[in-house]
């Protein structure tokens, strides 16, 4: 085989490989998230919320943002985790480049959210090790119930964390979809 033969052929392969630098549309983890993010709504806020409460209520949405608070609360011999986040905008793209993150929230959002979670006693100890102050959390939920402007899931369907070494916050500034966006600084 020459060698002009060979390069395309490389290049073919090259441009199949995962570790080549480029973006996709945000792929749910297929076990448990699929099924929650085909049906959820993206394009519902908390400020839509917190506006129409009633409107929203029954919706199924999916927010992402940062986890600030986790307290374990213990009710009828059940252990719950209440999460406080808050929100961040989210464009559901995965950039894979040759940066670390593959995540880039916002640093803009639209204020607290909370969720609760009830913690399977027999995985308590994964639990603890799965989510932390700090981490990135996409969740899915019923925003339907506010006390003080703080929006609630109930029920929560499902939620994802996201340790702090794959996502940033400080590399593309951003809003709803349709607004304008800035890059702040490059990823690497």
């Amino acid at each position: 085989m020459t060698l002009s033969r060979i390069i395309p052929l490389f290049l073919v392969v090259l441009a199949g490989c995962p570790i080549m630098p480029g973006s996709r549309l945000y792929e749910p983890l297929p076990q448990w998230e699929r099924q929650y993010f085909e049906t959820a709504r993206r394009d519902v806020f908390p400020d839509d919320v917190r506006k129409s409460p009633d409107e929203y209520k029954d919706t199924l949405v999916v927010w992402t943002g940062i986890i600030k608070t986790i307290s374990i609360d213990t009710e009828d011999n059940e252990r719950v985790a209440r999460f406080t986040i808050e929100h961040h905008y989210f464009d559901w793209i995965e950039d894979n480049g040759i940066q670390r993150e593959k995540f880039f929230l916002s640093p803009r959002g639209e204020g607290m959210f909370a969720l609760g979670w009830a913690i399977d006693p027999a995985r308590y100890d994964q639990f603890m090790e799965d989510f932390a102050v700090g981490d990135m959390i996409i969740a899915y939920g019923n925003p339907s119930m506010i006390k003080d402007q703080l929006i609630s899931f109930y029920p929560t369907f499902t939620i994802r964390p996201v340790k702090p070494q794959w996502y940033r916050t400080d590399i593309l500034d951003y809003g709803r979809p349709g607004e304008s966006s800035k890059v702040l600084k490059t990823a690497f």
